[in-house]
């Protein structure tokens, strides 16, 4: 099997036009139109239906790239640690971040890989918890940062630091504010939640089941920059990790109050699949940025 075969199937997968394709890798399009023929006939199957609108894949070529998007990143990475060796680390770096963390961490490791490592092409994406983990899977990126451990035997995890979540919202003359609230009568408060159910809500729900409490959900949203914009606008209260609280706060303050019975924490997780070629120094960098900018905040 021609790697390269593997790789131009790949482009023209992600660009959805054989002509650029063949613009981006540099190849005559007949050229490239014969290599992927020649690569149907070496799988005995159709990878292309080609239409006036471009190239798209068939059931058989969906199973193919999603089988070797994976490999095909993990032996590119190599490489270009090879070639690198015993330089400066040069690769393409794909960093996932889940929504409720993103706002506070994007900027400062963006800064500082930048500054350490300038020959490394740093890529970051926001997303859910379970997308962060199937991308992860599947070798679309190299590490993320997740929201407690996922216990999936395809990736390695690292448990940076844990964080206390706590009740935020409005003043409230019934809540005096810094003294602890009960997780049953937070619950019953109007909430601003995130939607999904792994990550951050998860622990949530996971606290509202020990306490045997119904969450009050009047509203549901993923970006912890736009619940605080509520919060500020008097909308509701939220649940989330205090230092994510009292960052960056928008639209003026608002208050917030330790949780009891129980009192759930967040843990920080740094994963990666277990054949990463990711070296351990850029690993330690963005650990050390993330435990300095969360547990330290």
């Amino acid at each position: 099997m021609d790697v390269r075969r593997l790789t131009y199937f790949m482009r023209i997968a992600e660009d959805g036009s054989l002509t650029r394709a063949a613009n981006v890798l540099r190849i005559a399009q007949p050229a490239l139109s014969r290599q992927m023929r020649l690569l149907e006939d070496e799988l005995g199957a159709k990878l292309f239906t080609r239409t006036a609108r471009g190239m798209r894949l068939t059931e058989q070529g969906e199973a193919l790239r999603a089988s070797i998007a994976g490999p095909l990143r993990e032996l590119d990475l190599a490489l270009q640690n090879i070639r690198s060796y015993p330089a400066a680390t040069q690769a393409n770096l794909v960093l996932g971040l889940p929504l409720s963390l993103a706002d506070h961490l994007a900027a400062p490791l963006a800064l500082r890989l930048g500054q350490l490592f300038p020959r490394i092409k740093l890529t970051i994406v926001e997303g859910l918890t379970g997308s962060l983990i199937d991308w992860l899977n599947r070798g679309i990126m190299d590490l993320a940062l997740l929201e407690d451990q996922t216990h999936n035997s395809q990736l390695r995890e690292r448990k940076l630091c844990t964080l206390p979540l706590i009740l935020a919202g409005p003043a409230d003359e019934h809540l005096p504010p810094g003294l602890p609230v009960p997780f049953p009568i937070a619950a019953r408060l109007p909430l601003i939640l995130p939607s999904h159910h792994l990550g951050l809500r998860a622990i949530i729900n996971d606290a509202a089941l020990s306490a045997q409490a119904k969450l009050n959900i009047r509203m549901e949203a993923d970006s912890a920059r736009l619940i605080k914009e509520l919060l500020a606008a008097g909308k509701g209260y939220s649940i989330m990790p205090s230092n994510i609280c009292t960052h960056g706060r928008a639209n003026g303050p608002f208050q917030h109050w330790p949780l009891t019975s129980p009192a759930p924490v967040l843990g920080i997780i740094l994963a990666s699949r277990k054949n990463s070629q990711i070296t351990s120094a850029v690993e330690d960098l963005i650990a050390s940025i993330v435990t300095e900018k969360l547990a330290g905040s």
